[in-house]
């Protein structure tokens, strides 16, 4: 069945179907890209980044001067941080670097939010 179907990509889905079996959608692979939104309340930011492996370590940095000098976050273990306390109307820049199976990786390239 999986071979026909693959032949036929406009009807693959009902000759699968049609044989009594399920077609399984491919699920969307997560986000590999990092990023900042707004968090919940105003002066709160969510920031994100792809996942480095199991038993990682991220540290997390931010600027309020375009990138001249960084505030450290508390590093975690988990590739999100929320940062809160930032004053509204401000534009920040944040930054971040895994730790993974002992080895320190470079510091990202910033992504820049404006806090809300």
């Amino acid at each position: 069945v999986q071979i026909r179907a693959d032949a036929d990509v406009e009807c693959g889905a009902s000759i699968i179907v049609s044989a009594g079996m399920f077609v399984q959608r491919l699920g969307i692979p997560p986000s590999r890209v990092f990023g900042a939104k707004r968090g919940r309340v105003s002066g709160e930011v969510v920031v994100v980044a792809p996942k480095a492996g199991d038993r990682s370590a991220y540290e997390w940095a931010y600027s309020l001067d375009g990138g001249r000098t960084w505030m450290g976050v508390p590093a975690t273990t988990k590739a999100t941080v929320t940062v809160t306390g930032l004053v509204p109307g401000t534009h920040v820049l944040f930054r971040y670097r895994a730790t993974t199976k002992g080895v320190c990786l470079d510091w990202s390239d910033p992504v820049a939010i404006f806090v809300v």
